[in-house]
């Protein structure tokens, strides 16, 4: 009967292992599909912006994103990650977490209808305060189905959010070009924004109400007693991160001004599409997947290596090819008028490649319920780069001093994050800091040796030189990967 109960015992553990496995993959696919979509949709929506927009409205912009990125921070009170962290929540917990949220959300709203003014009187720029209090709606918006998308995310159940976030991405898209061309100026982009909240928000309520929970009108504090502390550290940890990723854009606005920070802002948008739009595709399942796997050190150590080799496979080789076609990827995707933001580009390219790999330890950092490292590690980066980044515009107030600055703070904290990482996660970092030297090497050598073939054909047209380039780099980067990654790829799909 003992051995009977044992074969049992592992036959349910090797099944649950499979299971999970199963819901990683396809997981990773939906994400894949949905950010795929949602990249394309930005690239043409940025694209004809660029060209319809200028410089001034497009910082108005990055401006009005700065301040409701930050309230974000606060909108549930940091417990949505709390939600997927522990694996048993009643129904009563949910619904307090709910009504929580949808208080959270009416309470920033008003705060931010309130600090408009100041915020217009702070950037020196009037017209800031009509667009910030109407894109202050937008956490009402969100709070009504934000749990449900986490629920979502929880379950794993990522085709869902796939499939919402690119229909509204869809949606927005169109509403933002249609209203640029008739002349909305700004709040084409004000107005697009709040629709695709408003749509994804809804779609999800619906889709919760009947796959998850359908919340009751209780509210009871001594529930979420173990929410708060766990919440209450993500709150200051995503409020200081978000601060320290966006201070330089604050400081550029304040010092600069709004044209500085459009050509800067745009800088960042072609970066962050490889980070943004990859990384999620690895760290969206990641966070779920080590918090189930919170006492296998051994299969949490294979998945986090696993993901950074994943990672650097997928991110590194494209932000080395926008280092090196920076001037002519920025000509085509933006037009003429937008030559400083390849100087932008190039040496940001850089810091997306630091900040892609240190995106993972935070994932894993939060699974093992140390949401207090994350916090605190913030609060040191931000006092960092916000003094950093101010004396050097004291010093030399240009545009390209705070991405140098950015840059250097960035190698130089990248190495301090990853021994963290290793230290907290008992992870062995050797294998995943040759491996990143291994890549890094390969990317460059390929953009070189591609710059210098595509120069010997003499291409005049901006386009045809980026196509041929891609097709090359394409060419000889799949080659690598079939002689040299091949094992490394397949080992991916036979995880344990």
């Amino acid at each position: 009967m003992k051995q009977q109960g044992t074969l049992w015992w592992h036959l349910k553990a090797n099944f649950l292992k499979v299971s999970l496995l199963q819901k990683i993959i396809r997981g990773a696919q939906w994400t894949a599909v949905g950010t795929a979509g949602t990249t394309a949709l930005q690239m043409v929506k940025l694209a004809i912006l660029a060209r319809s927009l200028a410089p001034e409205e497009l910082g108005l912009m990055a401006i009005i994103m700065i301040v409701i990125g930050f309230s974000h921070a606060f909108a549930d009170m940091g417990v949505s990650n709390a939600i997927i962290h522990h694996q048993d929540i009643t129904h009563v917990q949910l619904s307090s977490l709910y009504w929580l949220n949808l208080a959270s959300g009416v309470l920033l709203t008003s705060v931010v209808f309130v600090f408009s003014s100041r915020i217009a009187s702070f950037f020196e720029q009037p017209e800031l305060q009509a667009l910030t209090m109407t894109m202050s709606s937008v956490f009402i918006l969100t709070a009504i189905g934000q749990q449900y998308r986490i629920l979502c995310q929880k379950e794993m159940q990522l085709g869902a959010i796939a499939l919402v976030t690119l229909l509204a991405e869809l949606v927005a898209t169109f509403i933002a070009i249609y209203l640029v061309r008739v002349g909305y100026g700004v709040w084409a982009l004000v107005y697009s924004t709040l629709f695709a909240s408003a749509l994804t928000s809804f779609v999800f309520l619906f889709y919760g109400i009947r796959r998850h929970h359908k919340p009751t009108l209780v509210y009871r504090h001594r529930e979420l007693k173990g929410f708060y502390s766990f919440g209450f550290y993500q709150m200051g940890e995503r409020s200081i991160n978000y601060i320290s990723a966006n201070m330089d854009k604050i400081l550029i606005g304040k010092v600069l001004g709004t044209s500085a920070v459009g050509f800067y802002n745009m800088a960042w948008q072609l970066i962050v599409f490889p980070l943004s739009r990859i990384n999620p595709i690895v760290n969206t399942v990641a966070f779920p997947a080590y918090s189930k796997l919170q006492h296998e050190s051994d299969r949490r150590e294979r998945y986090y290596t696993a993901s950074i080799k994943l990672i650097s496979l997928i991110t590194i080789p494209m932000l080395v090819f926008l280092f090196f076609f920076a001037r002519e990827i920025v000509l085509v995707v933006y037009g003429a008028g937008w030559e400083q933001t390849s100087i932008l580009v190039r040496i940001l390219a850089i810091v997306g490649i630091s900040h892609a790999l240190g995106n993972p330890g935070g994932a894993l950092i939060l699974a093992l319920g140390r949401a207090d490292i994350g916090f605190w590690w913030n609060v040191f980066m931000g006092l960092l780069i916000s003094i950093s980044i101010f004396l050097a515009l004291r010093f030399k107030p240009n545009v390209e001093i705070a991405a140098y600055t950015i840059l250097t703070l960035s190698l130089s904290s990248g190495f301090i994050w990853h021994y963290l990482i290793a230290k907290i996660g008992k992870l062995n970092y050797r294998p995943i800091v040759r491996y990143f030297i291994k890549v890094l090497f390969v990317s460059i050598l390929l953009g070189v040796s591609v710059k210098f073939i595509i120069s010997l054909f003499k291409i005049e047209s901006n386009l045809l030189f980026i196509l041929a380039g891609v097709s090359f780099y394409i060419l000889f980067y799949m080659s690598y990967l079939v002689l040299v990654e091949r094992a490394f790829l397949n080992s991916i799909f036979r995880f344990r």
